[in-house]
């Protein structure tokens, strides 16, 4: 039986999955935790092109993050999907810029789109500072003038929306957009916008699109910003007669608002099956990776919705309390990682969530002093297609496949991916050499790696239209490694950034969605750390942060630990004390 055949099969077992990989038209799955959405959204893309999607037309699968676009790559790969041009499998932002704006903006008269360069979050950050000093006296409060311009340009704002701003915050706005075209560059705002342009304004084009991608997967729907939102309504709703859309989310696991996104799009798109014949709505209740337990916490968590049903037993939700504050917490953990271990779990089936970058590092420290090696992720670069690509070459040249978690055939496979038209199988092999020489110098400078995966065929690649927005991230991958706070890093340290296997994850509550593991350990659960000081006077705030408290539960397979103090330490460093967090009252555990 063929891995698709029996992915098929293992969904008959569940009557709502397999009603919504048979529904037809449009689907939208509201999916919790552990329901195996993932799984549905692959296996419907999988047969749907073995059985529905003739060549030469195609699919798009988006999806918010890297690392989510990665694992669907994985598992359609593994369902023996046959590559074809016209199948994306991709982040949202990929699939906007690429299959949309580069080919078709010079079409419409946009020539300076069709070449453009995407800022960097540095030369972001510049032309925002510029502006704001521009605008604001020195000393004046504009701590939250960024974060509101980015709101509003993520949602596409109209001029109405804009008019709701101050004087003040729209001029910034202004300076911030003419500074980047006068340095030739664009933020994927910019992108954005013209994508939705080129979409419902040129039928022929929208055209060309559906019948390149005729039928369009989404995943974790509820973070699309609402300018996205519109984008996929124009290609499958709006416009067109032909197109499918299959949309998988849970408005209970929206994390992102901060950044524009509307997590009750999801529900608003639901709500539509009432008027539109050809869309159906299936509501998966079954979570399969938590404990019973776990799952009876987290349903307390929610705020209306069907509750989750789950058959595993067992699992355990507890807390404990630190009192001598976030040291004492990093201790605390630490014991509690020993005897999981003595208990006969390994590092890497434990995750560490903590509500800041700041007291990620700090419990990272923590964790090593104690001999534990942990997994901080990097802020001196993003995670993309190609920094993802060099730290997993490190980390299979030095640490090899057991304890890596990388496999030379899945990096090959990338590098094809990456070079498009400049592969040759003679890359291929100059790569495997290369990896092989740092396999026996672990110890050589991260840079040299970098380099040399750039002068054998990267630095072409990313010239290329299709990843000029990744050269932006490699540039300022090369910047730490060479000459700024990563610049001691070996080889083999870059590789411990991609490892898989023998360490610890630590990583905030936010970037904990879609990852899974048997222990998650969650810090920094006090009043005012979460929810956060800022979030007391704005219900939305509140239901965000109350959001990703849940996604942070439902991670665990088989237990749950909640460490708080009982007071946070104010930025000048005064103690105040504020008790747990009110989100531990609502479930009973203190």
């Amino acid at each position: 039986m063929s891995a698709l055949r029996q992915s098929i099969e293992e969904l008959k077992f569940n009557p709502r999955q397999w009603e919504a990989f048979s529904a037809p038209g449009h689907c939208v799955v509201l999916a919790p935790p552990g329901s195996g959405k993932t799984k549905l959204l692959t296996t419907r893309l999988a047969n749907d092109l073995q059985a529905k999607i003739p060549l030469p037309h195609g699919a798009a699968c988006i999806t918010l993050t890297n690392a989510a676009a990665d694992e669907l790559r994985r598992r359609v790969d593994a369902l023996g999907v046959e590559d074809r041009s016209t199948l994306f499998i991709g982040t949202v932002h990929s699939f906007t810029l690429n299959r949309i704006v580069v080919p078709f903006a010079s079409v419409i008269g946009r020539r300076d789109m069709a070449g453009l360069s995407i800022a960097s979050e540095a030369q972001r950050k510049q032309a925002f500072d510029e502006a704001i000093d521009e605008v604001f006296r020195a000393g004046s409060d504009h701590r939250y003038v960024r974060s509101t311009i980015e709101f509003n340009r993520q949602r596409l704002a109209t001029d109405e929306d804009w008019s709701h701003q101050s004087t003040d915050v729209r001029e910034v706005a202004r300076r911030y957009t003419n500074k980047l075209r006068t340095w030739g560059l664009y933020d994927f705002s910019d992108v954005i916008a013209l994508a939705v342009e080129i979409v419902e304004q040129h039928p022929a084009i929208r055209r060309v699109l559906t019948a390149e991608y005729p039928h369009l997967y989404v995943d974790e729907y509820q973070d699309l910003a609402p300018g996205l939102d519109r984008l996929v309504r124009s290609l499958c709703f709006d416009y067109c007669a032909n197109s499918k859309l299959f949309a998988v989310g849970d408005p209970d696991q929206a994390v992102f608002a901060f950044t524009g996104t509307r997590p009750e799009l999801l529900a608003e798109l639901a709500d539509e099956a009432g008027s539109r014949s050809d869309l159906n709505v299936v509501h998966l209740d079954h979570n399969y990776r938590c404990g019973a337990e776990i799952v009876r916490y987290a349903n307390l968590m929610r705020r209306g919705g069907t509750a989750m049903t789950g058959d595993r037993t067992g699992g355990s939700v507890s807390a404990q309390r630190c009192p001598t504050g976030y040291a004492d917490q990093c201790r605390q953990v630490v014991a509690h990682i020993s005897e999981a271990i003595t208990r006969g779990f390994t590092l890497h089936e434990i995750a560490v969530l903590c509500p800041t970058n700041d007291q990620c590092i700090e419990m990272a420290d923590a964790l090593r002093a104690a001999g534990m090696p942990a997994f901080v992720r990097s802020s001196h670069y993003r995670l993309g297609l190609a920094t993802s690509f060099v730290e997993g070459c490190a980390a299979w040249a030095t640490l090899g496949r057991e304890c890596s978690g990388h496999r030379l055939k899945d990096l090959l496979a990338r590098w094809r991916s990456l070079l498009g038209p400049r592969w040759s199988q003679r890359e291929a092999v100059e790569l495997t050499r290369r990896l092989l020489e740092y396999g026996a110098t672990p110890d050589e400078r991260a840079n040299a790696l970098l380099e040399d995966l750039l002068k054998i065929g990267l630095e072409k690649a990313l010239a290329m239209p299709s990843l000029r927005s990744e050269a932006a991230e490699v540039g300022r991958m090369g910047a730490a490694l060479t000459t700024g706070q990563l610049s001691n890093l070996s080889v083999g340290g870059l590789g411990n950034f991609a490892r898989k296997r023998d360490r610890v994850e630590v990583t905030t509550l936010t970037a904990s969605k879609g990852l899974e593991f048997n222990v998650v350990l969650i810090t920094g659960m006090d009043e005012e750390s979460v929810p956060h000081y800022l979030s007391l006077v704005d219900p939305e705030k509140i239901a965000e942060d109350r959001r990703k408290f849940y996604v942070s539960l439902t991670r665990a397979r088989d237990e749950v630990r909640i460490f708080y103090s009982g007071f946070v330490v104010t930025k000048r460093g005064r103690r105040k004390n504020t008790g747990s967090s009110r989100f531990l009252s609502e479930i009973g555990l203190v």
